[in-house]
């Protein structure tokens, strides 16, 4: 019931099985733990994921971000350390590279230009940082600024690095996103910086999603966990920093 229930809607929340079906939290705990030890599911903070299926839907902000958080937080303080005091860095949308930004507020003299309302958010009371919004229209509960206005923005500024998120990369094909809508956006980014960096943990790697966005040569180096297999290795070769987790 939970498996389905997932695979049909993306992201469930505990409580509302807890409140359909009348069963306790620590009830769902248990039988999420076994789903998960069996492969069905993705457990997250406050609820879970289908496992074989993550790539087929944009899931909300928070479960997102909380979902293999520490990996994501040695990510980013790795992508930190490449920037130099006094860069121009643009920060795209997403969980991962919000623990990128994360890692930002120790450096000084910044300018920091992101269409994330929660990196956003993050940066709004770092002095050290001169943040700029592109402007554009939300995407539901994504918190990512999207449209024509937001590619007229970024067309017209020039970053020393960008760094950019993923939902799934693979060798052949390239970088891809769930939806066709931030598509434009992450092209942009990559065209306005001197180094696009893509920021994306080990889960996403040996992935396909619905909308292509780039090809690995057009990225300087993919930042990534220890959790890559030994082929994946292989198969990204130079492109690819493995930060140990």
């Amino acid at each position: 019931m939970m498996v389905e229930r997932a695979r049909k809607t993306g992201y469930v929340p505990s409580k509302v099985i807890e409140d359909e079906f009348g069963v306790d939290s620590s009830t769902i705990r248990r039988d999420l733990a076994r789903l998960e030890a069996d492969g069905l599911v993705l457990r997250t903070q406050g609820g879970f994921l289908p496992a074989e299926s993550k790539g087929s839907f944009d899931y909300p902000y928070e479960p997102r971000r909380q979902f293999r958080s520490s990996a994501k937080s040695h990510l980013g303080e790795y992508a930190a350390s490449l920037i130099k005091d006094g860069q121009t860095v643009l920060v795209d949308s997403g969980s991962t590279t919000w623990h990128v930004a994360n890692s930002l507020k120790s450096k000084q003299n910044l300018t920091v230009i992101t269409n994330d309302l929660q990196i956003a958010l993050l940066l709004s009371d770092s002095s050290n940082i001169n943040l700029h919004v592109t402007g554009g229209v939300q995407v539901n509960t994504v918190y990512t600024l999207v449209g024509p206005n937001t590619v007229d923005y970024i067309s017209k500024i020039h970053v020393d690095i960008a760094f950019i998120g993923a939902e799934a990369v693979d060798v052949e094909l390239g970088v891809s996103n769930v939806n066709v809508i931030e598509v434009p956006v992450k092209q942009a980014m990559i065209r306005a910086a001197d180094c696009a960096v893509l920021v994306a943990d080990s889960s996403k790697l040996g992935k396909r999603s619905f909308a292509r966005v780039c090809g690995i040569e057009e990225l300087s180096q993919i930042i990534t966990d220890s959790r890559v297999t030994p082929e994946q290795r292989r198969a990204f070769g130079k492109k690819l920093k493995i930060v140990e987790v």
